[in-house]
């Protein structure tokens, strides 16, 4: 596979070797590589002079036969993908907790959406946590790398504390009450701030990060990746993307232009990727000129209904797009308001005759069952929408993509549990559409369980973490894993169902701003408020 790629990026002159870095993606090649998180990082450690880097995978890896790197970094999207964490710190011959590490051990740090907002119950794992964006904190972890070699391991780990941007797990003391919340969280070190600030890139004008390895043997083939924004400005209040990765940024049109046309020599296959790719403000004018290249076809991620046009769709159609996905959510007026959706009926019906009079030949609609406040009438009200949209446009394939909510740390639902009756809600839409010509694909409602089991998590969970091992593609195992649990570690039902009371502390609040905190909670409050008008 190494092989077959083509390198984008200018080779970078290597002397003095200081720091010898294995980047890990806890999944296979095919998929690690066809996403920019990875590629991205790899390139930062990368273009500098000091450090060597090998890109490391579930089935493949550049790692050295004569020894371990000086640090093992694992890049974490998806809370499932973490039992192949520790499956590879095995493999390295490295002890899966931090305490259990020697002097001579490597660092493990870690990185990405899911540590980023609740690193806590992979706490006992990680020797140092990255928060925030790539571009900001690698480059401070290489130079405090570079800086502290030679120090004794527990030195080394104080000098990260003060690091803006760098976590390190065990310079806080977490005290809970009994097998329930949380009571106190103090750091133990001077050097550690009782509140750690994740750390925002600030682009500079003509920056985008893309693709630096071009290779055929990913998901998506030999696909050049451009993230076009980062963030967004809509703050729906389920949405980590709008919470997590503010402020709301994007490209340039000529730094987009400019890239693709570079990256058009090697493949005819672009990629626009953000959460919602037409928030950009100029984003007519990138489709408009992108359809004007000759022989490239450019494929966009999800859009919002409410700024697709006609003439929009058309130059998504001449890119070589057959459809494009919107993210609905819900059918009722009332449960987007609640969410801060910002997006109406009438936007939606516009955005639907747009893409069929675009000359587009399907749509995608994300939607989620058991969202906060959301009652049968709701959905009542999606299966109306969606077969009211699939009657008058028949001849467009609609697809009904259906997830369940899943509370995520650091976003205005982060207190609110999951709806045990999600699975029940989930069958009733799909046996509702599918009668109407609408193909409805659903994700796994008890994996979503899990999800939400390590998205509100506290450190309790890491000895079960640990325990699982390789049980954890197993629902069974899971289930089995917490009904077997240590004294002192809440239930299942706990992390997953039950609701956090506002004036209780969250698990990773020392992780959020105090003024963030507030403002959250605002934003819980004002739909709460919605919901009982």
């Amino acid at each position: 596979m190494f092989d077959r790629e083509i390198r984008l990026v200018p080779a970078v002159p290597k002397r003095d070797i200081r720091l010898d870095v294995a980047f890990c993606y806890p999944g296979p090649y095919e998929i690690g590589m066809a996403g920019l998180g990875m590629q991205l990082v790899w390139w930062l450690f990368e273009q500098h002079e000091h450090v060597f880097v090998r890109r490391c995978f579930f089935d493949v890896d550049q790692h050295s036969s004569n020894g371990q790197s000086d640090c093992y970094g694992f890049t974490l999207s998806w809370e499932l993908d973490f039992p192949t964490v520790l499956t590879m710190l095995e493999r390295y011959g490295i002890e899966p907790l931090s305490q259990d590490r020697g002097e001579d051990s490597p660092v493990v740090f870690g990185g990405g959406p899911v540590l980023s907002a609740n690193p806590e119950p992979y706490a006992a794992i990680f020797d140092v946590v990255l928060l925030g964006d790539a571009e900001a904190t690698v480059p401070a972890f290489i130079e405090a790398m570079i800086e502290t070699a030679g120090l004794e391991r527990s030195e080394r780990l104080k000098w990260f504390a003060a690091v803006p941007g760098l976590y390190v797990p065990s310079c806080y003391k977490v005290d809970y009450r009994d097998s329930g919340a949380v009571v106190s969280i103090e750091s133990i070190v001077e050097a550690a701030p009782q509140h750690v600030a994740r750390q925002a890139f600030k682009p500079a004008s003509d920056y985008i990060a893309s693709t630096c390895i071009l290779s055929p043997d990913t998901t998506w083939g030999a696909t050049y990746l451009m993230e076009v924004v980062r963030s967004c400005p809509q703050e729906c209040r389920f949405c980590l993307a709008s919470y997590l990765t503010r402020p709301f940024r994007f490209a340039s049109v000529d730094t987009i232009i400019d890239a693709a046309l570079k990256a058009s020599a090697h493949t005819d296959k672009i990629g626009l990727l953000g959460p919602s790719i037409t928030e950009h403000p100029e984003f007519e004018v990138i489709a408009d000129r992108l359809a004007k290249v000759d022989n490239l076809r450019v494929n966009i991620a999800s859009v919002r209904a409410d700024t697709l046009t006609e003439s929009l769709a058309a130059n998504i159609a001449r890119l070589g797009q057959k459809s494009v996905t919107i993210a609905l959510e819900s059918g009722s007026q009332r449960l987007r308001d609640i969410m801060k959706k910002n997006l109406t009926e009438a936007q939606i019906e516009k955005a639907v005759d747009a893409i069929a009079g675009g000359g587009l030949s399907g749509i995608k609609f994300y939607g989620i069952a058991g969202l906060p406040f959301e009652e049968q009438g709701d959905l009542d009200e999606t299966v109306a929408l969606l077969g009211r949209l699939k009657k008058s446009h028949s001849a467009l394939k609609f697809v009904f993509g259906l997830s369940s909510f899943v509370p995520k740390a650091q976003t205005p639902f982060q207190r609110i549990g999951r709806d045990r009756g999600c699975k029940k809600k989930m069958e009733f839409l799909r046996k509702s559409l599918a009668p109407k010509g609408i193909d409805v694909r659903t994700e796994s409602h008890n994996w979503s369980d899990i999800q939400a089991l390590l998205s509100r998590g506290d450190r309790r969970l890491s000895e079960i973490l640990i325990d699982i091992g390789d049980g954890a593609q197993s629902l069974g195992s899971w289930k089995r894993a917490m009904k077997a649990r240590p004294d002192g570690v809440p239930s299942m039902d706990y992390f997953v169902f039950e609701s956090y009371p506002e004036e209780q502390l969250l698990p990773w609040d020392h992780l959020i701003a105090p003024d963030k905190s507030g403002y959250l909670d605002g934003h819980l409050i004002t739909a709460r408020a919605l919901a009982t008008n």
